[in-house]
């Protein structure tokens, strides 16, 4: 009987750069928004994409993949993502501070 895979094998290929691609998406997605609202919603995206990476990156490193430091990598930039501010000034707000500043 010929082996036929699975739907998942398919996707093999591509596992090495599905992680460190879902590792960029969700920290874009959680620095991008300026509404509070939104970025509730985001950062639950975030932290979902990084429970997802790093459960991806552990079952990698146990396997002793090739691609493991590549993983690793994609977490500890969504772990260095996560503790930094999120600093977007407008021309405006910049303008407006400076002439607050000269009084």
């Amino acid at each position: 009987m010929p082996y036929n895979p699975y739907w998942f094998e398919s996707f093999a290929p591509c596992l090495p750069w599905i992680v460190p691609v879902i590792a960029i998406i969700g920290l874009w997605v959680a620095k991008a928004t300026d509404d509070c609202s939104v970025q509730r919603i985001a950062e639950r995206i975030y932290f979902a994409a990084m429970l997802l990476v790093a459960a991806v990156t552990l079952r990698t490193v146990v396997e002793n993949e090739g691609y493991w430091l590549l993983h690793m990598a994609s977490i500890g930039i969504m772990a260095l993502g996560a503790t930094s501010t999120h600093i977007n000034h407008t021309s405006s707000e910049a303008e407006s501070d400076i002439a607050m500043s000269e009084f």
